[in-house]
């Protein structure tokens, strides 16, 4: 009896030590977790952004000088919806900015109008701004394309932390891609980052993103 009240308490004791160890676990994996987790929010890029001057079809393009659609509410702020990619891609970039332009199409009139949709070609070689003017097109009258010389696009893609780089594909009929970095950028007209967006697939992080600063900037 005496043995069988030894082996018991034995267990107990391990089982305690066991639950304790578990829940240490359970914070530390809980704190990874957080420690893991993107980083997002209006603060997050304070330290990456700045002005953009390039070329579009239409001409010169400056962020400082975008213009929101009819609808937007007098006072009210733009928000550019700044994605890095090139019109060869196969498929981040068409996803991405079919999401935008889905997310865009469900918000109420007024808000839609202060989103500024703008493509910058990391592809200068292949995506004239005519090219760049038919490729946006497909997704709305609104999305504007533009790049510029491989200088101007290598300084402001480090300004805004976008890596990227050319990848030859002798085998392919297109002789070379562009691996690059798919997230979406929302800024304002002055460069402020208020937040990065990393590419899933589905409008659903373009959404919450998009109108968490919408709500976050509103006049």
């Amino acid at each position: 009896m005496r043995e069988e009240k030894k082996r018991i308490n034995t267990w107990l004791m391990l089982g305690a030590i066991g639950l304790v160890a578990l829940v240490g676990a359970g914070v530390a994996w809980q704190q990874a977790q957080r420690d893991l987790a993107p980083v997002s929010g209006m603060q997050a890029w304070a330290s990456l952004g700045g002005p953009i001057h390039l070329m579009s079809a239409q001409g010169e393009f400056r962020l400082s000088d975008v213009s929101m659609g009819e609808a937007a509410s007098v006072g009210a702020a733009p928000v550019v919806a700044l994605y890095f990619g090139y019109t060869q891609c196969p498929d981040v970039c068409p996803m991405t900015l079919a999401a935008l332009r889905q997310v865009m199409a469900e918000l109420p009139p007024a808000t839609a109008a202060r989103v500024v949709p703008v493509m910058i070609s990391l592809d200068p070689e292949r995506d004239t701004p005519a090219r760049l003017a038919e490729y946006t097109g497909h997704f709305g009258p609104r999305f504007i394309g533009v790049t510029g010389s491989d200088e101007e696009l290598a300084e402001i893609a480090r300004r805004y932390g976008v890596s990227y780089r050319r990848v030859e594909a002798p085998d392919s009929a297109l002789g070379y891609t562009i691996d690059h970095g798919a997230a979406l950028y929302l800024v304002s007209n002055e460069g402020r980052i208020y937040d990065r967006i990393p590419f899933t697939p589905g409008a659903a992080g373009i959404r919450a993103g998009l109108t968490r600063v919408l709500n976050e900037t509103r006049e």
